[in-house]
């Protein structure tokens, strides 16, 4: 969704903001793998989630059997909206696998589980609602 970001310009707001997003997003990866505390509270042995045998290939099928458009833009879109939706899968296996659950992480999958949920549906509605025919009913984007 931010391969827009070097093809077109939508405005200096939106540009400002993927840019932020992506630097933080950076920058947590970094703080979490790298700085003292948080990287020697890491647990690799714990972390084995196969990301390349489930959420790839399954985000994969997904954008090319649910898209707008054939244009290579277009399925990677789509590609990274689904990669996104399934994003909470490996922090819930962990969490399974920890076999109990702070308060506040708790809250924290709940809360992120929502926001997808919300997300992917209402945008879908609103863009849908937008356009007098659908491609597809199923898309979060048009």
């Amino acid at each position: 969704r931010y391969l827009d970001l070097f093809t077109h310009f939508i405005s200096l707001y939106n540009s400002v903001m993927k840019v932020a997003f992506i630097a933080s997003t950076l920058y947590t990866v970094y703080v979490l793998r790298f700085k003292k505390p948080f990287c020697s509270t890491y647990e690799p042995d714990k972390d084995n989630f196969n990301y390349f045998k489930y959420l790839f290939p399954l985000a994969g099928l997904l954008a090319l059997f649910i898209h707008t458009s054939w244009k290579p833009f277009f399925l990677l879109w789509s590609f990274s909206l689904w990669l996104e939706a399934f994003a909470i899968l490996p922090q819930l296996y962990l969490l399974q696998r920890m076999g109990e659950i702070e308060n506040i992480t708790s809250r924290y999958i709940v809360t992120l589980g929502l926001y997808r949920l919300f997300y992917l549906s209402l945008i879908h509605i609103c863009r849908c609602r937008r356009i007098e025919r659908c491609r597809s009913r199923w898309s979060p984007y048009h």
